[in-house]
């Protein structure tokens, strides 16, 4: 117990006083708007450093006389070089040409999904050519390519080039709607781009010189996948958890382990990193016994450490294990016990200071959930239950690990993908051996694979492990209930839930009666935003017409009542819209209903109805609005001063028109001269339609510029 109690002891992991300011610095330095220059944050934080050390000198070297002085002056200095850090490093758009064609050429570092109908890869832009200007800048694009048939798909590593369109990546404006365009911008990728024709795109050739291929961390990847030879979806995860490449896992993958709660097998981690670093240390001991010595062992575990950390992209998960690896493997060396949160928290700075957008990435934010999880409460439910069988043991143990982990992770999870995997314990218990076997197996294989030994043997039990993995994957997902869903917490609620956690580590470590008191609080401060959240909901109403490219939904609340109207041309827009309200509009939240407006003429919703008026014309509204919905098809029949000499509009004038599909006929003159009719232009209209509608002096809302047409009442 007296390790449990000592934990958090801040004198035993001073990192964390360096890393906390500093990190927040380096967030606001990535998120504030206002231009501040970076020189003038680096003599502001010089000048402060200075007169920090005169103050600590003028103290005799003693600055505990003013414990609160210096700790402030410390804190906020590292806060500012932490802002600096992140103003200086934070990606700026590159602002190239839009709407004009273009030729660009790049490195593709995502290629596309496997099944994708309109395939789409990340390319990392070396050079763009727009009519007579050449632009050189480095950042990525969102390339999406027209439907391939049998022509050949983009690799990692390969440069290719296209003719098409740039477009810049914003928001749907949509309620709910994740803000996809900041997470897109913190990546560095400001712009679309949509390769035209429905030929190949053309080829750049390979990679040009044997001496380039050595030095790309792609061609070691390439070159060892290529020697295994099996099914697909057997090299798909010998690839992701070997070489932590995910591009080739199959839909039906990513379902069956995203519902048994296996997705983090798929990411290389800390336990791919912890189980090689074992495999290696076996594999050079001999170096010990030659030189008498553990430093040469010690560096060619670590150099080999951090050239697989190369290979599989130097992620957050895998960068944060090889640091925390390396500093213990240092510690061995020169004799000394490095406390386990000093390794996370050093691995966390350093890869803050390198890429401080890193903060706002899923996968850092899981990955150090996870392990501060395992550190915090393994131990404690580890001693729940006290076994004397070695396999019972071993399977409570492994339980624990994965219960600790999720502890942290679930509420992150939860905010970010709305479900829960339910069977993640039992995947853990079955799943862990066979993945420890399978990286020590490839760890040992490698070599033999490098000069062609044995490579059919290890062919053999490294995809028959791929295949067991799989099956088993498989037969927990089927089991009834593997998956909640539809679930959904509010940024307020998680960040209720993570003080909650902060306050549950320290009262599993202190044992203390005021943790406890805490941590009553804060579960009646959550009860009280929980219920202040409801009645919030209770009084809503509100109409929404939602922005989806080709096609129109209006949705209409009161309350947990809610109505969702959609007009769409093709079953992939109608896809879109059913993600979207399964994402906002929570099955467990809300009592919704989504009506497709196709042949009938007349729907009844919860809290609205919608009544067609004419071919192409629709009426949808309560008693409280009313709008009209005129489509791309409505008939040439209709008189030259409509709406306003139809009965309707004098029956029941509408609040607003929304424009869906390209309508031909509407009185452009009347409208802009008097006319309290306000016209909605949604993305089923095409940029032509657009540009002409946009360009008269319409009283109008572009949900293109504009985000969603909301009205609330």
């Amino acid at each position: 117990m007296a390790t449990q109690d000592t934990m958090f002891d801040l004198r035993k992991i001073p990192v964390v006083k360096v890393l906390v300011p500093f990190a927040a610095g380096a967030l606001s330095g990535n998120l504030i708007t206002v231009p501040i220059s970076t020189v003038g944050m680096a003599i502001a934080a010089l000048l402060g450093w200075l007169c920090l050390l005169t103050l600590f000198l003028k103290l005799h070297r003693k600055p505990a006389s003013l414990p609160w002085l210096f700790c402030l002056w410390v804190f906020l200095l590292c806060f500012t070089l932490g802002t600096g850090n992140g103003l200086f490093t934070r990606p700026v758009d590159p602002k190239l040409p839009v709407g004009d064609w273009v030729i660009i050429r790049g490195v593709v570092k995502e290629a596309p999904k496997s099944g994708q109908s309109n395939p789409k890869c990340v390319v990392a832009l070396q050079l763009l050519y727009a009519s007579d200007t050449i632009y050189g800048c480095e950042t990525l694009l969102q390339v999406y390519l027209p439907p391939n048939g049998d022509s050949v798909v983009p690799r990692p590593g390969e440069t290719w080039q296209w003719l098409g369109l740039l477009s810049p990546i914003r928001n749907s404006g949509n309620p709910g709607s994740p803000d996809f365009e900041s997470i897109m911008h913190r990546k560095d990728c400001w712009y679309r781009f949509y390769a035209s024709g429905p030929q190949d795109p053309v080829h750049s050739g390979k990679r040009a010189g044997a001496s380039l291929r050595m030095s790309d961390s792609d061609f070691f990847r390439h070159a060892l996948s290529d020697r295994w030879q099996g099914d697909e979806e057997e090299l798909a995860l010998l690839k992701a958890v070997c070489l932590g490449d995910r591009a080739s896992l199959t839909e039906d993958m990513r379902q069956s382990y995203g519902a048994a709660g296996g997705m983090h097998l798929l990411a290389v981690s800390g336990l791919h990193v912890g189980l090689i670093w074992w495999v290696l240390q076996g594999a050079t001991r001999w170096m010990v016994r030659k030189a008498r010595s553990e430093l040469y062992r010690t560096l060619a575990v670590v150099g080999m450490l951090w050239f697989y950390a190369s290979v599989t992209g130097f992620s957050a998960s895998v960068c944060r294990s090889v640091t925390m690896f390396s500093f213990f493997s240092a510690g061995r060396l020169l004799g000394q016990r490095t406390h386990v949160l000093n390794g996370i928290f050093v691995s966390a700075l350093i890869l803050v200071v390198i890429q401080p957008s890193r903060l706002m990435e899923l996968g850092f934010q899981l990955s150090y959930a996870a392990i501060l999880g395992i550190v915090s409460f393994y131990p404690f439910f580890r001693s729940l239950f006290s076994l004397k069988y070695r396999i019972l043991r071993w399977l409570w143990e492994a339980a624990s690990i994965s219960l600790a982990a999720q502890v942290l992770t679930a509420p992150l999870v939860i905010y970010h993908f709305h479900q829960l995997p339910v069977y993640s314990l039992l995947t853990s218990i079955l799943a862990i051996p066979m993945l420890s076997i399978l990286i020590a197996l490839f760890t040992c294989s490698v070599p033999f694979m490098i000069v062609g030994i044995l490579e059919n043997t290890f062919n053999f039990i490294l995809t028959t492990l791929a295949r067991l993995m799989n099956l088993t994957m498989e037969a927990v997902a089927a089991i009834p209930g593997a998956m909640l869903e539809n679930l959904h917490l509010s940024f307020g609620m998680l960040v209720l839930i993570m003080v909650l956690q902060s306050l549950l580590m320290l009262a599993v470590q202190r044992r203390s009666r005021l943790s406890v008191y805490l941590v009553l609080f804060m579960v009646s401060v959550m009860m009280f935003w929980s219920a202040w959240t409801l009645a919030s909901r209770h009084r809503t109403s509100q109409l929404v017409v939602c922005h989806f490219r080709g096609a129109s939904m209006v949705t209409l609340q009161e309350g947990e009542r809610v109505d969702h109207y959609c007009w769409c041309r093709d079953s992939s827009s109608l896809a879109f819209m059913q993600k979207y309200r399964s994402d906002a509009w929570s099955r467990r939240i809300y009592q919704n209903h989504l009506h497709e407006l196709g042949e009938s003429a007349h729907i009844d919703g919860s809290v609205s109805s919608c009544i067609e008026l004419t071919g192409g014309i629709w009426s949808v509204g309560n008693d409280q609005i009313s709008f009209w919905v005129v489509t791309g098809a409505v008939g040439d029949t209709l008189s030259a001063k409509w709406p306003f000499d139809c009965a309707w509009t004098a029956w029941n004038p509408p609040d607003f028109i929304l424009l869906s599909g390209d309508p031909k006929v509407l009185n452009l003159e009347l409208l802009a001269t008097g006319s309290a009719i306000e016209l909605v232009m949604d993305g089923s209209n095409r940029k032509w339609y657009t540009e002409r509608m946009n360009a008269q002096k319409v009283r109008m809302h572009d949900t293109e510029r504009q985000g969603a047409y909301v009205k609330r009442w």
